[in-house]
């Protein structure tokens, strides 16, 4: 059986996409990179695998190693495609075959990656293909100048197979063509078309991520409160409320933001406020919460998530909210990020049941919807 090395093009910089897409989440909890060296690790004609990758991502390469053993070379990106695809080329040991494919394509499946390749042993070359379903034109300037005929036309994805040989001696005559199927066509040699997956888009812009975050949606819960004690100020939602007591807590003891916080990070997957900013630790003595609610918003972008919206809920007999709750909204959304539209506010009696009730303390729910 021929020997095949799958070649994983990370090296792009996602300037188009606005953020680091190769660690955008996917709904399978994989980033888009995994996902890919997920699929490709599964083919069992591939015997091993090369990330080709920009420097400040290696470590985060290195670091999927262990989960995929197939995974063997990491190496730098070059400066076009061709440069990339040639330094994990060089990287391993030779072998017979190479298997490109584009680590932003993360929904490929395993079945397509299989047959690439079983067509790549049989013809030399082969890539996968759909077809054009809307009218192409040629366009001269600012003018439609001709109509090619769509029957002949096809989209081409990745992975894209190739006897390594015939690659590499096609690159030494072209490598400033558009993809590397174009290489080979230049030298001469024959891709076959197999039948592609309209599933296997390519991950580009931040349009391709919104999408993929309309598909991903995660809901978080939080609950917090805090005792009413003299000498303390009241602070909710990061506005100070004129009152004769404030929340007593280690922090600000604001529950409001409290309770975002751990819907927020319940919806990312993420340990709770007391795990991240333990009452123990004097870093926190008196902190905002509304800047560890930056943090927390922090965290929750390097896993690809933003807000969609949140719904705070505050349980409290006096003092009265409501003159305060468009302060409080502002807020929120200046720290999380979003529009004030995107966060709402309200406040809530218990009918002076309870202990909220009866003024010892001040509850507060939150919902949230990250996307």
């Amino acid at each position: 059986m021929p020997t095949v090395l799958g070649i994983i093009v990370a090296g792009g910089s996602s300037q188009r996409a606005g953020q680091d897409k190769l660690k955008v989440v996917l709904p399978t909890g994989r980033t888009v990179l995994e996902e890919s060296l997920s699929k490709m690790s599964s083919c069992d004609l591939i015997d091993d695998i090369a990330v080709v990758t920009r420097a400040e991502k290696m470590e985060y390469v290195n670091t999927l190693r262990e989960k995929y053993p197939k995974l063997r070379y990491i190496a730098p990106g070059g400066y076009t495609r061709f440069g990339s695809v040639t330094n994990g080329i060089a990287a391993s040991p030779e072998h017979d075959y190479i298997c490109i494919h584009d680590a932003a394509r993360p929904f490929v499946s395993t079945d397509l990656i299989r047959a690439v390749i079983e067509k790549g042993f049989e013809y030399g070359a082969a890539a996968p293909c759909v077809p054009v379903r809307d009218t192409i034109k040629i366009t001269e300037g600012e003018f439609m100048q001709s109509t090619p005929d769509r029957n002949t036309l096809r989209a081409v994805q990745t992975p894209q197979v190739f006897r390594t040989d015939d690659y590499m001696t096609a690159l030494a005559l072209s490598d400033d063509a558009f993809d590397d199927c174009q290489v080979m066509e230049r030298a001469g040699y024959r891709v076959f078309c197999v039948s592609g997956e309209e599933t296997n888009i390519k991950i580009t812009t931040a349009e391709d991520i919104r999408r993929l975050r309309e598909k991903d949606m995660r809901v978080g819960h939080g609950y917090d409160v805090h005792r009413l004690a003299e000498g303390r100020k009241l602070i909710l939602c990061g506005v100070d409320i004129p009152f004769e007591k404030g929340l007593l807590g280690h922090s600000d003891a604001d529950v409001a933001v409290h309770a975002l916080m751990d819907a927020i990070l319940g919806a990312a997957g993420l340990p709770d406020i007391g795990h991240l900013f333990p009452d123990n630790d004097p870093e926190y003595d008196g902190a905002d919460s509304c800047v560890l609610l930056g943090r927390v918003m922090a965290l929750v972008r390097e896993k690809g998530y933003e807000l969609g919206n949140a719904d705070v809920t505050i349980v409290c007999q006096k003092p009265k909210i409501s003159p305060y709750i468009e302060a409080m909204r502002t807020k929120l959304a200046e720290v999380c990020g979003c529009a004030a539209g995107r966060v709402n506010v309200k406040a809530t009696t218990e009918e002076k049941l309870g202990f909220t009730g009866s003024g010892e303390g001040i509850a507060a729910h939150a919902v949230v919807l990250m996307a």
